[in-house]
């Protein structure tokens, strides 16, 4: 992947997407001006089902879907998931390793405590 990929969380993925979400502005700033943007296939999987629970149809989640670039996510994340894993959230060790593994410059997120844990593998960015 270039230098300038960005990956986004599923939490800003989600807030961008989802019907009056409280951070839905600053989502939608950071995923339109931003260069590159990536997100996980968890991410994915994330936006088929609360889109759906949320409102939209299968279809309009898939065409969002269609839209986005994927990181890989294969043994090699979930193994440097397991190795590097800070705290009990292991989603947030499995969305790390698929920025750190994709060569994303940058990880933007609303989670702080995912920020503080991980800050050491890549640089993340805590939005507001």
């Amino acid at each position: 992947m270039t230098s300038d990929v960005v990956f986004a969380d599923a939490n800003v993925l989600l807030e961008a997407v989802l019907q009056d979400r409280p951070r839905a502005q600053a989502a939608q700033d950071c995923l339109g001006t931003s260069g590159s943007i990536v997100v996980s296939p968890l991410s994915a999987h994330l936006l088929a089902y609360f889109g759906v629970k949320d409102g939209l149809s299968l279809d309009e989640a898939l065409r969002l879907l269609a839209q986005l670039k994927f990181t890989e996510f294969s043994t090699a994340e979930i193994a440097w998931a397991c190795r590097n894993h800070q705290g009990g959230d292991f989603e947030d060790a499995l969305q790390v390793a698929c920025a750190v593994l994709s060569h994303s410059q940058k990880f933007v997120t609303f989670d702080k405590k995912l920020a503080h844990n991980y800050q050491k593998f890549l640089n993340i960015e805590v939005l507001e």
